[in-house]
This record gives structure tokens, C-alpha cells and sequence, in this order.
């Protein structure tokens, strides 16, 4: 996508046309307050931006219309914007693709889209493909799709952009674009291509896939722990009404359908009150008994948790002495005989030959002591596992025992709500009341089978197996290295072209970084960022040549970003603006730079024409020849962006055609 023409309508219906080359460089010169900078901003209104900041002044007051005309590979697309409101924001916009189109006229500009469907449309025309993915930083996580608004940041170097030493690209200290950029420059690199893209949607519905299937695991766990206590419950209620033996049968499936059986099959005779009584005392007494159980495990538990305290604390203070006395073993074996020993029979000491005057412990005895707190230190540390395995099966009969309990008490609960709620009925009737409300549960009741638990297992393994393989596939330290590894020749060229144009510290190892989204060189001790050296002058080269070689392996690699690269005000370090056109606002050096850095941005283009289009804007005007046909717009001698008749109605000539 290149730019063909600029247009502006005034608010009585008058045009004033711009028209660009294609495939080649456009310089847009003339003197400052011409309207130059204003270009860059219309160009990134008419490519999708909702917002259109131009100074207040002679543009706003007059234009009422803002369209482009650019070129596609097999067409022509027409985007129209009507001047924003004052707030500068507006979301309204006219496109319109054909073959033989050129700048509509006021009457045919109709507002028929918006702006989030027009940089989709464009963006597809260019190769923009569907590519929304998901980026997570250290504080925030957030869905980037990358559109046309996020390439037209890669083709635009706004004055204060171009001149900064801190950022590299276009509007990068405005709230969430650095973060955009980072997101989306890889896919404009190529290392999300995509079949990424669609892989990293299906690694989203993955991730929903695999929270059901745990969500569905966890829960029929959780069912199936309820309904153990529940069908327990239930087994002792019917036992005390007479309905089931005492012994349950040894599966929970048994259970239930020994339960459904019972309450289905033809009543037996209701439990005299004395039989009612024993069986609900029977159940009050197993109450009891498991809770005094749960009371002599939870005191096993705290003499084996003491024990093994006490323990710990024996093997932390025997360590000491021990490893103190294993410093016995780097000493020689010595055997003192009576001609060793010197006169006055005192002791020797076995360290230094010392005599002393006190006897000290031989080093056998030290060794005996060391070989007795190893033998302790050892027998304690045996132990360990055995105690481990004991508190272990402590727990697990505790949570047994207390799952009884609680069915017990459930039990015990039920049938004296039951009898307390059927009271008044007949005897039959109660009878029938506690059958119903066994029955009740029952048809409530969730089965939740083993084989049920065991299916939700393997669907939550397969889908979990799914995410890990889409994570491997998309794995971001590879992405990353692969992102480094195509940004490697965009370096080299800068590294190349600064040694050209003598910068400081041209030549060296250089590389764009994309995660502080600026340029780093090498230096004789460490690497620098670009913020690390002086001079606008570097500052402005390292930016122009940063875009330049980002656009050539957009270009050598047929990537989807415009074909438009956009500079205002590159000279600024180097050129004092004249109104003249000559060469009296510089000095030879600078001149000789600003020619330098012009002649090699024009090489560059004519060396990738006709897929690049670059459109200076500036003060300089060259005489050099080469320069002098890149010049599209003079704005000299009174020309300017806005036509004076549109200012002052005086001035209106006769007739109304574009001015161009």
C-alpha cells in the first residue's frame, strides 16, 4: 500500500490535491508554519486513527473533509474522514476499492463504515490476517490482534518521534503502544506467522476445555466423598426402621440398589416403639463409641507427633558433638610408648605433642564416644519412616472413623425428625412418610459411579495432554530467539549504513531490541542503548536508519506493512530553516551531512523500487538534481498546505477547480 494523493475539502466545497510517486522518495520542503508536519497526522487519520490532533489554526478552521487515495497491489481504495468534532476524536469514515478511482468530489463522500472495519478491510488487502493472541507481562495480561493501526506505527516518525533519544518509534510513550508494539512487532517480523495465530486460538479453547474437564473431575470427586456419607447415612436409617440388615454390603453401588429395593418392595410392619427406641439408642451408642475412637487416635497422633519432636530436637543437639568428634578421624593413628612419654610422666597431647598436666581423654575413648552418637544418631534416623507411616495410617483411619460418625449422625438426625415430623399421623402413615422420604433421597441422590470418576480422569489428563503439546508448539523462548535472529540482518544493516554515514559508534555491533523498543550499539567495554550517546545528530541517523532496514526486510520478505515510510524534520540537527530555499541556514559540514543522509535514503529506495514509498518532509531544498525531482510540494513564497483564498474569501479566484 502506497500514497497516491492527499486531499482537502474546505467547508464551501473547494479541493486542495497533493499527489505522491509511488516506489520512489517524495520530499515535501518549504518554509516552517507551512502546514508540512500536518501530513504525517492526516495520513494517520486516513489510515484508521480515531484521533486527529492538528494545531488549531487555518486546517481546522476551514477543512471540512480529509481524504487518500492509495494504491494496493491489484487496486485502488479511497478513505475520506470528516473533520473530526473539536475534541478531535471521530470514528466515522467513507472507503471505497476500485481499479480506475481517483479523489472524489465533495458530493460523493458518504460516511458508510467506521474505523475499526476500515483498518480490517485495508489490513486484509495488504495481508493482514487474522492473528489475535494473548500477552501477558508482569502486571497484566491482554488480547493484541495486530491491525493496520499497529503497522502505520512502523511507517510514521513524527518530528518530536524522530528526535528522540529514548524511543524509537512512532507515538511509543503514549499509554499501552509500547506495549502494543512489542506485542505485535513479531507478527509483523514473521515469528507469528499465521498458523500461530491459529494455533494460539486453539490453545485458548484448550485452556477452556481443560478447566471444564477439571471442574468436572473435581466435582464428581467431591460427589463421590458426599455420597459415600450419605448412602452410610441412609443404610442406618433404613436398619432402624427395619427396612435393611446391619451389615452393609461392601460396595456403594450395592448399597443403593439394596436401598431402591427395599423402600420399593411391599412394606413391612412398622417397628414397635421399643424396637424404634433400641435402634435409635444403637446409633446414639455408635455415636459415642467413634467419637471416644476419633479421641484415642487424636492422642496416638500427638505421642507420635511429641515423639517425633523430641526426636528431631535429640538428632539436632547430638549432631554437634558428633561432627565436632568426626574431626577425630583425620588424625593419625599414634601409639605412645614409655620412650615417648616425657619425664614426669604427664600426659601428651595427640594434636600439637604438647605435654599437659592433666590427663585428658585418649583419642580411643573420643572414638568410642563418636561410634556411640553415630549408633544413636542412626537408630533415631531408622525410625523416621516407620513413624511417618504411622501418623499416616493414624490419618487415614481418623478421616474413616470420622466419616462413620458423620453418617451415624446423620442417621440418628433423620429418624428423629421423621418421627418427630410424622407423629401425628397413623402408624401406617409414618411408615409410609419415612419410606417416602428415603425414597426422596434416593431419586435425589447422585450416582457417581467409579467408572463415571474414572472417565472425567482421562478427559481431564487428554485435555490437559492438549494444552502442554499447543504450549510446546508455541513455546515463547523460541519465539523469541527467533524474533532476535530475524531482527540480526536489520542490525547489520543499520551497523552498515551508520559507518556510511560516520555516526557515533557507526559500524560497530548494532541491533534493534525488541523489548526496550530501541537501538543498542557495541562499544569497546559493554553494550549502550541509544539514549547512552550524544548528539541529535545520532539520535535522528540511528532513527531513519532504523526504520530503513526495518522497511527493506519488510519489503525483501514480503511481510504485511505498508509500503510507506514517512520522516518529518529529519534534518532538524544539522539545518536552521530559510525562507529562501538556499543553503544559508548551514554550514558545510552540516550541509554535506543532510546531503549524505538524503543521498543514501534515496539509493535505498531506488534500490527496493518500486516497493517503497518514502515522503520527507522538511525545510532543506538541495540543488542537487537527484533532489530537486524528488521535490513534490515547494511550499514557498506564500504556498502552504491551506490555500490563502480559503482563509481570506478575498483572495477566492473564479474558479473552483483542485488546486494541485
Amino acid at each position: 500500500m502506497q500514497l497516491l494523493a492527499i486531499a482537502l475539502y474546505s467547508r464551501d466545497g473547494r479541493q486542495r490535491v497533493l499527489d505522491f510517486k509511488p516506489g520512489a522518495l517524495n520530499v515535501v520542503t518549504g518554509e516552517s508554519a507551512t502546514g508540512k508536519s500536518a501530513l504525517l497526522d492526516i495520513i494517520d487519520y486516513c489510515t484508521g486513527r480515531d484521533t486527529l490532533q492538528l494545531p488549531v489554526g487555518p486546517i481546522t478552521d476551514t477543512v471540512s473533509w480529509y481524504a487518500a487515495l492509495f494504491q494496493l497491489d491489484d487496486t485502488c481504495a479511497v478513505v475520506a474522514r470528516p473533520a473530526p468534532k473539536p475534541s478531535g476524536r471521530s470514528s466515522q469514515a467513507m472507503l471505497t476499492f476500485g481499479a480506475d478511482l481517483g479523489i472524489p468530489d465533495i458530493d460523493q463522500l458518504v460516511v458508510n463504515t467506521d474505523t475499526k472495519t476500515l483498518r480490517r478491510h485495508l489490513g486484509r488487502r495488504i495481508g493482514i490476517t487474522e492473528n489475535r493472541r494473548h500477552r501477558a507481562d508482569d502486571r497484566t495480561e491482554m488480547e493484541i490482534g495486530a491491525h493496520l493501526g499497529h503497522a502505520m506505527l512502523l511507517c510514521l516518525q513524527g518530528q518530536t518521534d524522530i528526535a528522540s533519544k529514548d524511543g524509537l518509534f512512532h507515538r511509543q510513550g503514549d499509554p499501552f503502544v509500547a506495549k502494543a508494539i512489542k506485542a505485535t512487532l513479531p507478527y509483523f517480523m514473521g515469528t507469528a506467522a499465521f498458523d500461530q495465530a491459529r494455533k494460539l486460538t486453539q490453545l485458548t479453547t484448550a485452556h477452556s476445555h481443560l478447566e471444564s474437564a477439571e471442574a468436572n473431575y473435581d466435582r464428581a470427586l467431591l460427589s463421590s466423598g458426599t455420597t459415600e456419607v450419605t448412602t452410610q447415612a441412609l443404610w442406618r436409617e433404613a436398619h432402624a426402621l427395619g427396612m435393611v440388615p446391619a451389615e452393609a454390603p461392601p460396595s456403594r453401588e450395592a448399597i443403593l440398589e439394596t436401598l431402591a429395593a427395599a423402600v420399593s418392595a411391599p412394606p413391612k410392619p412398622r417397628p414397635s416403639e421399643t424396637q424404634y427406641e433400641q435402634r435409635a439408642a444403637h446409633l446414639q451408642r455408635e455415636c459415642d463409641q467413634l467419637r471416644e475412637s476419633l479421641r484415642m487416635l487424636a492422642a496416638d497422633r500427638q505421642t507420635l507427633i511429641s515423639g517425633s519432636t523430641a526426636a528431631d530436637e535429640f538428632a539436632t543437639s547430638a549432631r554437634i558433638p558428633r561432627d565436632r568428634l568426626a574431626s577425630l578421624n583425620l588424625l593419625l593413628p599414634h601409639r605412645e610408648t614409655p620412650a615417648d612419654r616425657p619425664r614426669g610422666d604427664n600426659p601428651v597431647c595427640p594434636l600439637c605433642g604438647l605435654t599437659s598436666p592433666t590427663s585428658d581423654p585418649t583419642v580411643e575413648e573420643l572414638r568410642h564416644s563418636l561410634h556411640l552418637l553415630s549408633d544413636q544418631l542412626d537408630g533415631v534416623e531408622a525410625t523416621r519412616p516407620d513413624r511417618h507411616a504411622a501418623l499416616e495410617a493414624l490419618s487415614q483411619r481418623t478421616t474413616e472413623l470420622r466419616q462413620d460418625l458423620l453418617a451415624a449422625e446423620r442417621a440418628l438426625k433423620a429418624l428423629t425428625a421423621g418421627q418427630e415430623a410424622s407423629s401425628t399421623l397413623p402408624l401406617q402413615a409414618q411408615a409410609d412418610f419415612v419410606r417416602g422420604r428415603i425414597y426422596g433421597v434416593l431419586s435425589t441422590l447422585r450416582h457417581t459411579s467409579e467408572t463415571d470418576v474414572a472417565r472425567l480422569r482421562r478427559l481431564r489428563d487428554s485435555a490437559r495432554a492438549r494444552v502442554q503439546a499447543l504450549e510446546g508448539e508455541l513455546d515463547p523462548e523460541r519465539e523469541h530467539d527467533e524474533l532476535r535472529a530475524r531482527l540480526a540482518p536489520i542490525g547489520r544493516d543499520i551497523a552498515d549504513w551508520s559507518h556510511q554515514l560516520k555516526l557515533e559508534h557507526g559500524g560497530t555491533d548494532t541491533q534493534l531490541d525488541p523489548e526496550d523498543l530501541t537501538v543498542t550499539l557495541g562499544t569497546a567495554s559493554t553494550r549502550v542503548p541509544m539514549s547512552r550517546i550524544g548528539s541529535a545528530a545520532n539520535w535522528i541517523g540511528y532513527h531513519v536508519l532504523a526504520h530503513l532496514a526495518l522497511h527493506r526486510y519488510f519489503v525483501l520478505h514480503n511481510r504485511p506493512v505498508p509500503r510507506i515510510l514517512v520522516l518529518d524534520q529529519p534534518t532538524q540537527a544539522w539545518y536552521l530553516p530559510d525562507t529562501t530555499g538556499d543553503s544559508s541556514g548551514a554550514n558545510g559540514a552540516d550541509l554535506a551531512a543532510v546531503e549524505q543522509l538524503f543521498q543514501l535514503i534515496n539509493d535505498i529506495v531506488r534500490d527496493l523500487a518500486p516497493h517503497l514509498q518514502v515522503i520527507i518532509c522538511d525545510h532543506v531544498n538541495l540543488p542537487a538534481p537527484w533532489f530537486q525531482q524528488a521535490i513534490v510540494q515547494n511550499w514557498r513564497g506564500g504556498h502552504k498546505l491551506i490555500p490563502r483564498d480559503w482563509i481570506d474569501p478575498a483572495d477566492q479566484p473564479i474558479s473552483s477547480a483542485p488546486e494541485r
